[in-house]
């Protein structure tokens, strides 16, 4: 599927800023404004109260620990209100300051439902070009929820996400090359994203072996047809092995890395490990 989102008053999409803590990921919330930016879309802050902490405030039983463990009290629904209250808030105020730096048109909405539910919704009312930026890190098990947010959330294209060691915005656009079909609706969208600060654009091209990345590396060319502006680079893959990929990944020090859900660099399931540990730049998850 293309990546894409809906301009700015097409009223068919917008990225989706999905904040589930009053401390937003900065480099998650500048990635998902520079997307837009690059789109000319509109934000949508979606401030997802999660209907399950509410349910567990019915019961009596159910308490709050602390984070070092040494202290619970009972889960209070009315304190459980007031303190969601309180990070809608803050988030809201840290998203407003980085959208109005950014030019970006912010919209903030704030929702109680299950959170897979409340995007799915959000997406419908407005769709069917979405693309929807996560606000909490990836953890290495998360592929199951990434991979759930691509086939399930009706009118998303894409994903922009950030790992724990995220860190940067800048530097050259890395397209990871796994399919040389993808390749040019890649590329269009690294265009688009790089011509905002005229950063470099990487095509990385990455294969299980080197008989088949000789293959693609030909055919690569044939795409881009001698372009001085993009440039070519295959993978140390080690046959495949992700760590490796992740690192060579990280070693390009790049602003963003645009690649396809399920491949080798990204492949889902609960194997993002090697990811969430290199990765110091946002990043674009296509189908």
């Amino acid at each position: 599927m293309i990546a894409h989102v809906a301009e700015s008053g097409e009223d068919r999409g917008r990225v989706v800023l999905h904040v589930t803590s009053g401390n937003p990921h900065v480099v998650a919330v500048e990635a998902a404004l520079r997307v837009a930016r690059a789109f000319g879309s509109d934000v949508e802050s979606l401030f997802v109260e999660d209907q399950q902490l509410f349910d567990c405030a019915s019961y009596s039983f159910v308490k709050e620990v602390s984070l070092s463990g040494r202290a619970s009290r009972p889960l209070s629904r009315d304190t459980m209100m007031r303190d969601l209250h309180l990070a809608a808030q803050a988030a809201r105020r840290r998203v407003e300051g980085l959208a109005r730096k950014a030019e970006v048109t912010l919209h903030c909405r704030v929702v109680r439902d299950e959170p897979m539910r409340a995007l799915s919704i959000a997406c419908a009312e407005r769709g069917p070009w979405n693309i929807v930026a996560l606000t909490e890190p990836f953890q290495g098990g998360h592929g199951t929820v990434l991979k759930q947010l691509l086939s399930e959330v009706s009118g998303t294209t894409a994903l922009v996400v950030v790992g724990p060691k995220a860190r940067q915005v800048s530097g050259p656009l890395v397209v990871a090359v796994e399919d040389i079909e993808q390749l040019p609706d890649m590329l269009r969208t690294a265009e688009r994203i790089a011509a905002l600060d005229g950063s470099d654009i990487l095509l990385l091209l990455i294969a299980p072996d080197e008989e088949q990345l000789a293959r693609m590396d030909g055919e690569t060319r044939l795409v881009v047809e001698a372009r001085e502006d993009v440039r070519i680079q295959s993978a140390a893959i080690a046959r495949g092995e992700a760590a490796a990929i992740a690192e060579t990944l990280r070693q390009l020090r790049a602003g963003m890395v645009i690649c396809r859900f399920g491949g080798l660099v990204a492949s889902g399931e609960n194997h993002l490990r090697p990811l969430a540990a290199a990765l110091e730049c946002p990043l674009f998850l296509v189908r």
